[in-house]
């Protein structure tokens, strides 16, 4: 019977990764397991809002609020930029930095979690 539970979860698995579009990834320093489920929250957002900022808030939303992403007490909140064309010069958390393209939407996304305030 374990057999069977560990065969679902392994196919759940699989039907979520092939569900995600093809991702161009530029900068990850997020655990794997993180930033799967940062691409599924990304498309989510790009599925139900059509404004850059709006898909950026609902992004920001769910990280700040999500308990796998804010494990670290006391660290700062969740940054998100979403657009076609930006610059940055940013500081950031370590392990807690995703740049990536989802090309189907056209869509660049600079995901980290700010320094926490002493």
């Amino acid at each position: 019977m374990a057999d069977s539970d560990d065969e679902e979860e392994v196919d759940a698995k699989a039907a979520v990764m092939a569900d995600l579009p093809q991702v161009s990834v530029r900068v990850n320093d997020l655990r794997e397991d993180l930033f799967v489920k940062l691409q599924l929250i990304c498309v989510e957002a790009l599925q139900n809002n059509k404004m850059q900022k709006d898909i950026a808030q609902h992004i920001k939303t769910e990280l700040d609020k999500s308990e796998d992403f804010n494990e670290l007490i006391g660290k700062g909140p969740w940054q998100v930029i979403v657009g076609r064309s930006f610059a940055s010069s940013i500081t950031h958390e370590a392990m807690h930095l995703s740049f990536f393209d989802l090309p189907k939407w056209q869509e660049t996304f600079l995901i980290y979690k700010s320094l926490g305030v002493e």
